[in-house]
């Protein structure tokens, strides 16, 4: 049953990152419990239909394990709206980037290891935590011999959390860094502060030190419907396509063009930290899932 539990972790992936849509993470700010009724009901009926499909062109017989596998699916729903309510109401407590970055991390481990434990508690696997300890640490220093049905579906996991996945990371990272928002439509600034000491003397010949502080707004007009999330998404594929091709030099060029597309707003400290940080991140999580394909295959 090793395929089918990758099925119900690639349909949670799916209704977490891609099916969640703008519209379903403003209605859990304005009310929470429809917002994540909605969201649990989406990943109720993504986790049926993968179950139907892998059980139609499966060779296993589902149909002695249908008690099963309605009490897994089921529990995994109820389970998955009781953690992400705890994970939204510690957010609205505690309004803080590092806090929301760590139950960002921590919503998704404990959703997975609620799969593994009900896929033991109905039977539809036998596994001790040591063997699974054993498994992960097999996985990441040799590699894994699986079916070609299981390699797909775990490269199709990996390039959820190489895109989708690290987006809604990095957009939780960044929320303080970026460009500063303007009243006007489709444009932001950046705000830049530079300090000047004049030196000079006075009637009594007596030197004097004047401090001006100067500060810059520059504004510029916003990519359309996030655009830069969606470049992200495709260097982090073009990242992993490299490491898995052996050519991680080629990285530089995507950094290259990167650079080129925003050279203007360099000027700006706070723009050029906020973009090398985000550059760093993406590329770091680009190359530990290139390394984790390179392990499946």
């Amino acid at each position: 049953m090793f395929p089918f539990l990758l099925v119900i972790l690639f349909t949670h992936f799916l209704a977490d990152f891609v099916l969640q849509t703008n519209l379903i993470i403003q209605l859990k700010k304005d009310q929470l419990h429809k917002g994540l009724g909605l969201h649990v009901l989406i990943h109720l009926v993504v986790m049926v239909t993968g179950t139907v499909i892998y059980f139609t062109w499966g060779e296993t017989d589902p149909f002695h394990l249908i008690i099963n596998i309605c009490g897994l699916l089921f529990s995994i729903a109820l389970s998955h709206y009781a953690v992400d309510w705890l994970k939204e109401w510690i957010n609205r407590q505690y309004n803080r980037v590092d806090i929301r970055a760590s139950l960002f991390i921590i919503d998704q481990l404990v959703h997975v290891t609620i799969i593994l434990l009900f896929f033991n508690l109905f039977g539809l696997s036998s596994f001790s935590w040591n063997e699974l300890k054993d498994s992960v640490l097999t996985f990441l220093f040799d590699g894994v011999e699986v079916t070609d049905l299981s390699k797909l579906i775990m490269i199709g996991i990996i390039l959820i959390l190489a895109t989708e996945g690290a987006g809604y990371f990095l957009g939780i990272v960044l929320r303080d860094l970026g460009p500063n928002p303007t009243l006007q439509k489709n444009m932001y600034s950046i705000t830049d502060e530079k300090t000047e000491i004049k030196t000079f003397f006075n009637e009594k010949g007596e030197e004097v030190n004047e401090v001006t502080t100067i500060r810059t707004d520059q504004y510029y007009k916003d990519s359309p419907k996030q655009i830069g999330r969606y470049i992200g998404m495709i260097e982090r594929v073009l990242i992993m396509i490299f490491i898995v091709q052996g050519i991680p030099h080629g990285m530089t060029f995507l950094i290259a063009v990167k650079s080129l597309t925003r050279f203007k707003q360099f000027e700006s400290k706070s723009f050029a930290e906020y973009y090398l940080i985000g550059s760093l991140l993406s590329a770091a999580i680009g190359i530990v899932l290139g390394y984790g394909i390179l392990r499946v295959i």
